[in-house]
């Protein structure tokens, strides 16, 4: 395995390479680090090189208060490693992230899987029911009352909004929860997203490169929302929906995902 860190304005990013052959490039979800695709790289390092990273503000990436782009980050590790174009995989705020970058950077985007994420320049409005589930995050967090915050939004992402709490995989739900609880309670500087320039909402039918959108039934309405929104803009779009898992089914279900993200690059010659 090879590892280290790329720089970028105001900081640097930690990454992980392993295996031969087409690049594949994981982007962790915003309630994670890049520990989350340990299934995925134990499986797909067989015949591919495989490269995932700590987003800026998350695991072994380090950063100062700046201003940033996700897009700029992404291209960084990309021209670091010298990766002329992959495939992107992004979970939830990482799926955002790479729809942004393949369509500020089409030729460097073999194809895209889009899992659980969001679309930017898109809006929604959920139900009062789970509105209020995120007003009482904001109260926790302003509170910082960590434990209590912690233990709702790995209700919310890990076993749904409004499922019963320990609905997902205990394991799992722990793997989360720690990943959850370092985020929030992370002592460095708080790095500030720039907006994206060109919102991909209003772009959908560029994207010209193989996609396939995940999506769990048991996720936000937001994020179900995205997805549709995919599925309509997209020419030629493939979509597997996961009725048993919310916001990872990567996590959740790795070997049906696994198998789901295999068929699709055998399909397009990946």
């Amino acid at each position: 395995m090879d590892s280290g860190y790329v720089p970028v304005p105001g900081g640097e990013l930690y990454f992980e390479r392993v295996g031969a052959g087409s690049p594949i490039v994981l982007v962790h979800a915003g309630i994670a680090d890049l520990t989350m695709w340990e299934p995925q790289v134990e499986e797909f390092s067989k015949d591919h090189t495989v490269v995932r990273f700590d987003s800026r503000g998350f695991g072994r990436s380090r950063s100062e208060a700046v201003e940033f782009s996700p897009i700029d980050d992404l291209r960084a590790v990309l021209d670091r490693l010298q990766i002329a174009d992959a495939v992107l995989v992004g979970c939830s705020r990482g799926g955002q992230h790479s729809l942004d970058f393949t369509l500020a950077s089409p030729d460097r985007v073999a194809a895209l899987v889009w899992v659980c994420g969001g679309v930017s320049g898109s809006q929604h409005q959920g139900p009062a029911e789970q509105t209020a589930i995120f007003d009482r995050i904001e109260a926790l967090w302003t509170a910082k009352d960590w434990e209590a915050l912690v233990d709702l939004e790995t209700q919310v992402w890990v076993d749904g909004p409004l499922q019963p709490e320990g609905r997902a995989p205990d394991a799992v739900r722990q793997k989360v929860r720690q990943m959850i609880y370092e985020i929030e309670t992370r002592k460095e500087p708080e790095p500030t997203i720039l907006p994206t320039p060109n919102p991909a909402a209003a772009r959908l039918a560029e994207v010209a490169c193989p996609l396939l959108v995940v999506i769990g039934a048991l996720d936000t309405s937001g994020t179900r929302a995205s997805a549709d929104l995919l599925t309509e803009g997209v020419a030629g779009v493939e979509r597997i929906d996961f009725p048993d898992s919310a916001h990872v089914p990567s996590m959740e279900h790795p070997q049906r995902f696994n198998a789901a993200l295999r068929e699709f690059l055998d399909r397009h010659g990946l």
